[in-house]
């Protein structure tokens, strides 16, 4: 119900701004029935007010972290159109179920904001009052629905609208006591009746009640059957709201634009060819007039006529007459009258019909009309037929006048090819009393023209002009217009502005299909594409949660040859650095918990009998007991031997917290490194003298002089002389060796003692470590002493090693330590 619930109208509202915007701006000529005449002049700005509104909307649902002025600035867009289309299309044209809809979009759109704090949209809310409404308008007046284009529901409309009371009012009741089942059963219903709306709104071409109605089907229809919303957020939502951004809105936009020129350039066409169309004929009737009534002019005047009628010489006037009517090819019927109207020679062509002619309207405007020409108003022959007729006096002398007599079939000039296009309606008419002198496309003449009832008083009074007017069925035509010069004629020109700009209509509706297929290939690319990428994105993640686990698989599979494959790879080198490095970390604690032992049982082991002997000592004194000065010697011998011990294991501790602080120098000055071998390896000699025997120096007999830091080397021979004598059995020789090299001096320790296994070797010289053997056959120390030595080796320019056979061995360290190198440096 939750899900329910939280639906929003600002989706709907989007949805019904883009399809009636695109509608608007891409088949605009669609909109031009009467039911849309006060928008029509400005429906292209409306529409586009209602694409930018909906553009803004969706993009400030499917981005809220962007600014929020976006969505404010889409939905006063949205809101000021919906304004304009509800009040201009549905109050002042009074349409029932667009009045409704349109006022309860507007209202719960805006309130909406308010409940949102809470979480709660108002789409139910919405849903049920438009079914409620449309049912009690169903209800009260069907017949109204059939002439707003719900044709389909027939003489069905009042079950219909009962159907929508009932389905509202579940729909109300269900929301109201939260019963999940019965809001879909009555959104599923609505969605069948909001469908059955837009079958019968199509059938009418109403391109705005189409989209509307089918936005409502399509969320009771999505209300329904989804049970779940798609999750917002993720790689795959990304994708799918770029996606259908980049790929649907530029289509939208550049098929606007372009259908926009291409509306303007075939109107300013059609606009043109109805200007020409009527100019043309106009011309044409011009043109006719004018030799019609120089004709008879020619002929009134003529002095053989004029002789033939004073004399009375029926049969010359009879020949004239005929040719008037025949050769010419003009006009269709000519005769002659007598100044009281009678008939003096009647045409052939009428069956000769004679009479009297005064009471006929030409006769009369003949009359006063002086020695002009004078073309009548249309009438019916006494025949039948259709006629106008040029009326001019003659003298027959004596004070006497006659009356020449031309007339022109409407039949004949209807029959005339038009000079305008095919797709045109070409109206001539007496704008004296609205005669139809012809019409091409129904063959109607003596009538009311018919564009006199469809343009307003006034509207053709000016000598040329083109106007836009609604046709019988309600749909939009442009009308051009011009008076024929010399007569009191009306030219008319209309076309009707759906058929003439079909093309740019199907342009428009191949430019939205293309759109809507773009975006849902897009949609389904971005899907695609999305899925991949989430599924390997997430195997990153799981990698990333299992990082550092030590029991756990931590590579990532690195497909194809994308950024992501190139970061699942570097994952991998990551995860695998992280592994070496977690490795040593353990390794470095196992190395320190192991340095803490020995450092604590190195400090406790002289510390033990340095107390014990300064204990016993405090007792001999306190107790006034004295000993011997030889017995207080080897005590204070012994006490000196364990201070000793504490301080080199103290100065290894800080030489190795100097390595670490980069605080580790040299002094360098000018020495003998033989004579230093001498005097360390008597030192050792003299302080141990139980191995004395075994320690043995072999040197060179000239001197090895080079810059070197005195102290520090001392302190490298002791070290390696030191380790040699620990792990060596007694008896076992150690032999310190002293040589000239090629570019310094050669130092080498050798002894017979436990030797060193071959995987230990590579970790030899690293702080706290110690062999496996050597860790066996303890025999003190903390493991500083081989990293101190390689220390000063290498601060000195040098190199250190060690070789051993293996466990049993023995071992030999080698140093070796350049002269002139050093020297430059220092």
């Amino acid at each position: 119900m939750e899900l329910l619930e939280r639906a929003r109208v600002e989706w709907v509202a989007a949805a019904v701004g883009l399809v009636v915007g695109t509608s608007m701006v891409f088949v605009p000529y669609e909109f031009g029935s009467v039911l849309f005449q006060f928008i029509y002049p400005h429906i292209r700005l409306l529409g586009s007010g209602f694409l930018v509104g909906a553009g803004m909307m969706l993009v400030a649902l499917m981005y809220p972290a962007w600014p929020a002025f976006v969505g404010r600035v889409g939905r006063a867009f949205m809101l000021a159109a919906l304004a304009v289309y509800w009040w201009r299309v549905c109050v002042l044209s009074v349409g029932l179920t667009g009045t409704v809809l349109y006022l309860l979009l507007m209202a719960l759109f805006v309130t909406e904001r308010l409940t949102l704090r809470r979480g709660q949209g108002l789409l139910l809310v919405f849903l049920s009052s438009v079914a409620l409404g449309f049912g009690a308008l169903m209800i009260w007046a069907p017949q109204d629905f059939v002439r707003f284009g719900l044709a389909a529901m027939g003489p069905y409309g009042r079950w219909v609208g009962g159907l929508f009371v009932l389905l509202g009012l579940l729909l109300v009741v269900a929301l109201w006591r939260r019963k999940p089942l019965q809001c879909r059963l009555a959104l599923g219903g609505l969605a069948l009746l909001f469908l059955n709306m837009t079958v019968g709104v199509a059938s009418w071409r109403s391109w705005s009640g189409l989209g509307a109605y089918a936005v409502l089907t399509l969320t009771c229809a999505l209300l329904a059957g989804v049970r779940r919303w798609p999750s917002l957020v993720g790689v795959r939502w990304r994708l799918f709201r770029g996606m259908a951004l980049a790929s649907v809105l530029p289509i939208v936009g550049v098929g606007a634009v372009a259908s926009y020129l291409a509306q303007k350039a075939l109107e300013a066409e059609l606009h043109g060819k109805a200007q020409q169309a009527v100019a043309a004929e106009a011309a044409w009737l011009e043109q006719t007039a004018a030799m019609a009534s120089s004709l008879l002019r020619v002929y009134s005047r003529g002095p053989g006529f004029v002789a033939l009628v004073r004399e009375g010489n029926r049969e010359g006037i009879r020949e004239r007459m005929a040719l008037l009517e025949g050769q010419s090819g003009l006009f269709d019927a000519a005769w002659l009258l007598d100044e009281a109207g009678d008939t003096l020679m009647p045409s052939a062509r009428l069956d000769r019909a004679d009479g009297d002619f005064a009471h006929r309207a030409c006769f009369q405007d003949a009359v006063e009309g002086g020695a002009e020409v004078r073309l009548s108003r249309p009438f019916v022959t006494r025949s039948g037929e259709p006629y106008i007729v040029f009326t001019v006096p003659m003298d027959r002398g004596a004070g006497r006048r006659a009356f020449l007599v031309g007339g022109l079939s409407l039949r004949r000039l209807g029959l005339q090819p038009t000079l305008a296009s095919p797709g045109y309606n070409v109206e001539i008419f007496d704008h004296r009393d609205g005669s139809l002198l012809r019409e091409t496309e129904r063959g109607a003449v003596l009538s009311r023209a018919p564009v006199l009832d469809r343009v307003k008083p006034g509207a053709l009074a000016r000598p040329e002009g083109l106007v836009e007017v609604f046709d019988d069925t309600g749909r939009r035509m442009v009308v051009a217009h011009a008076r024929v010069k010399g007569t009191p004629w009306t030219v008319v020109v209309t076309a009707r502005l759906g058929e003439a700009f079909a093309p740019v209509t199907r342009m428009g509706g191949w430019v939205v299909a293309i759109a809507v297929l773009a975006g849902a290939i897009a949609l389904l690319l971005s899907q695609w594409v999305g899925r991949d990428v989430a599924q390997r994105l997430e195997t990153l993640r799981d990698g990333f949660a299992v990082l550092g686990t030590p029991s756990a698989e931590q590579r990532v599979q690195a497909r194809g040859d994308d950024e992501i494959a190139q970061l699942a790879l570097g994952f991998n080198d990551m995860a695998a650095r992280i592994d070496r490095t977690q490795k040593e970390l353990r390794e470095a604690i196992a190395i320190r918990d192991q340095f803490l032992s020995m450092a604590s049982h190195e400090l406790r082991t002289p510390l033990t009998p340095l107390k014990a002997t300064l204990d016993l000592l405090i007792r001999q004194l306190g107790s006034g007991q004295g000993t011997n000065p030889e017995r207080q010697r080897e005590t204070i011998a012994r006490l000196n031997r364990q201070v000793d011990r504490l301080t080199r294991l103290i100065g290894d501790m800080l030489d190795v917290s100097r390595l670490q602080s980069g605080r580790f120098t040299l002094t360098v000055a000018p020495m003998d490194v033989v004579a230093l071998a001498r005097e360390v390896v008597e030192r050792i000699q003299v302080t141990r003298p139980e191995r004395a025997e075994q320690l043995t120096l072999e040197f060179p007999t000239e001197s090895l002089v080079g810059w070197w830091d005195e102290q520090r080397l001392d302190q490298l021979l002791t070290n390696l002389v030191e380790n040699a004598l620990r792990y060596s059995p007694p008896g076992t020789p150690v032999v310190v060796r002293v040589r000239e090299d090629a570019d310094g001096v050669r130092v080498e320790v050798e002894d017979r003692g436990i030797g060193i296994p071959e995987e230990s070797v590579p970790q030899l010289f690293t702080p706290f470590f110690r062999a496996r053997n050597a860790t066996e056959h303890y025999a003190g120390g903390l493991g500083l002493g081989l990293a101190i030595c390689r220390e000063i080796v290498e601060r000195h320019g040098g190199r250190i090693g060690a070789k051993s056979d293996g466990p049993g061995q023995g071992t030999c360290f080698t140093v070796k330590l350049p002269r002139s190198a050093v020297a430059e440096a220092a």
